[in-house]
């Protein structure tokens, strides 16, 4: 059934609408429409009175009840709450709860720390912002324990990384290796830069360098970076903005060694790393490694080029 309107003109050529209620059928392989109800005419109807009869009918319909009952539901606020919950999820299955509840129980720090550093890795993963930005960006999340924080608990709680990065980053290796029972045996090292706009105060990383950002003009800090096979960062570095790939390769290799506790692993870096230091300590460390080396620097060069098959170099 549908409504319709039914047009006749008066002798003067003036119309008349008439609104109908109508019902389609098929008789004899043919649709024709039935007119079921004469309601009266458009005008007269335009003057409140249809719309007192549809709320009228609408009582007798379930759907149109319940679209009718939301008109008086309205939200004050929205706010995501999705991803907090997964990262909620990543964040106790990675261990770092403990971790923290661990390192703070020793400092006495306020839980709103704690949910500081929650609230900025949440942010560094779906909408990234300075750290006054977190402040302002926390309103829009889902999440009791954000509704405390202040701006002064964000620097806060960067005071508290700085200083137990090391701690943090030898707990999160352990539980990862002891919750997947693999072992070390496979290390990826690369780096990169970043660079600073504006007054960058008393920070004395700060240099001019090689920029893989293309703003030689801008002081930067070099970061390098150790994975496991599977993605897992290991460990990070911050270096001045001058250092050399391999320098910063060195120093992140000397480190592993030293704090993590390996015996078998395979180090893995790209030819920026190449040089005779980084090969001098690899020796000396006696850690395997595969580098990257430039196609002109070895003899072989030509043949690996122009060979289908891959070419193997042992070293004797």
């Amino acid at each position: 059934m549908f409504a319709r309107i039914k047009t006749a003109y008066n002798r003067d050529g003036s119309p008349r609408r008439y609104l109908q209620i109508v019902e389609s059928r098929r008789e004899e392989g043919k649709v024709r429409q039935k007119v079921l109800c004469n309601l009266g005419r458009v005008e007269d109807l335009q003057n409140g009175k249809l719309d007192d009869l549809i709320r009228s009918l609408a009582k007798f319909s379930d759907k149109l009840a319940v679209v009718d009952a939301a008109e008086d539901l309205f939200a004050d606020w929205s706010k995501e709450y999705g991803p907090s919950m997964v990262f909620n999820r990543l964040w106790d299955n990675l261990g770092l709860h403990k971790i923290l509840d661990g390192l703070f129980s020793e400092r006495e720090l306020s839980i709103d720390v704690r949910e500081a550093i929650f609230c900025m890795v949440l942010n560094r993963l779906t909408e990234p912002t300075s750290k006054l930005g977190v402040s302002d960006w926390k309103d829009s999340v889902y999440r009791p324990d954000f509704e405390t924080l202040k701006l002064h608990h964000f620097y806060k709680a960067i005071d508290f990384l700085d200083e137990n990065k090391d701690t943090i980053e030898e707990q999160l290796f352990f539980h990862h290796t002891n919750l997947f029972t693999q072992q070390l045996d496979l290390v990826f090292f690369d780096t990169t830069s970043t660079y600073v706009e504006g007054d960058a105060g008393a920070f004395d990383l700060l240099e001019y360098g090689h920029s893989k950002d293309h703003r030689p003009d801008r002081l930067q800090v070099m970061i390098g970076i150790l994975m496991s096979r599977d993605g897992i960062p290991i460990a990070h570095h911050v270096f001045p903005g001058n250092t050399p790939d391999t320098d910063a390769f060195i120093e992140a290799v000397s480190d592993l060694k030293k704090r993590f506790n390996i015996q078998r692993v395979i180090v893995v870096g790209d030819r920026g790393m190449m040089g005779k230091r980084t090969l001098e300590l690899l020796e000396e460390l006696q850690l395997q490694y595969i580098l990257g080396v430039r196609m002109r620097n070895i003899k072989a060069g030509p043949d690996l080029a122009n060979s289908p098959e891959p070419l193997c170099i042992h070293q004797g």
